[in-house]
């Protein structure tokens, strides 16, 4: 008895094969991506005080700024892991002070409240004399406006499944930090990049 023959699939049943699966495979990521795709963070400055502020004779600034940010997580399936924070203090474009938080976990919807005291190393620099200038004659009025810089790394985290770093940067124009009132102090809110 002869086998059967068999045919060979003919090259139109290979490509609407190879197309079928392809479509699945999109429309699998795309749903994912729906589903999981994280929403931004939301990161604030809530209070910023100083402590120590002065300058120095070599013209460096002496003390720290005591910033409190607030992280929040909106997503509602995704938790956040940062593994930690960086904290710069910058003012007209010059560095003045950082600082560095630990890392700490969010559970989705969630909102974390960091203080960290960003310090201005005296000796490491003379602050350019225009910026000296700018701060004492801010000092004198009351009010000193800064901007806040804020780096950290992060990994989202749904269930047991952990995806990649990132590296969150966000800027915080013009915080104003009150010498007359350190306890008044309003919200900003800061630009954030992922």
């Amino acid at each position: 008895m002869a086998e059967p023959r068999r045919t060979r699939p003919s090259t139109f049943r290979c490509a609407a094969a190879t197309l079928l699966a392809l479509s699945v495979v999109v429309v699998i990521v795309v749903l994912l991506w729906l589903f999981l795709h994280p929403s931004r963070l939301d990161i604030s400055v809530d209070h910023a005080s100083t402590a120590g502020f002065n300058f120095t004779a070599a013209g460096g600034l002496a003390g720290a700024f005591d910033l409190t940010v607030r992280a929040s997580n909106p997503n509602e399936r995704a938790g956040v892991s940062y593994r930690w924070l960086d904290v710069g203090v910058w003012y007209n474009g010059t560095y003045l002070a950082g600082g560095h938080a630990p890392g700490f976990a969010q559970a989705a919807e969630e909102e974390t409240r960091v203080d960290v005291a960003a310090r201005a190393a005296p000796d490491a620099w003379t602050l350019p004399r225009d910026v000296q200038e700018g701060i004492k004659r801010e000092r004198t009025a009351g009010k000193l406006t800064v901007d806040v810089h804020v780096v950290a790394k992060i990994r989202f985290r749904y269930g047991v499944v952990r995806t990649r770093k990132y590296t969150v940067r966000a800027s915080c124009p013009a915080v104003a930090i009150d010498f007359a009132s350190p306890t008044s102090f309003h919200r900003v809110p800061c630009y954030v990049h992922i």
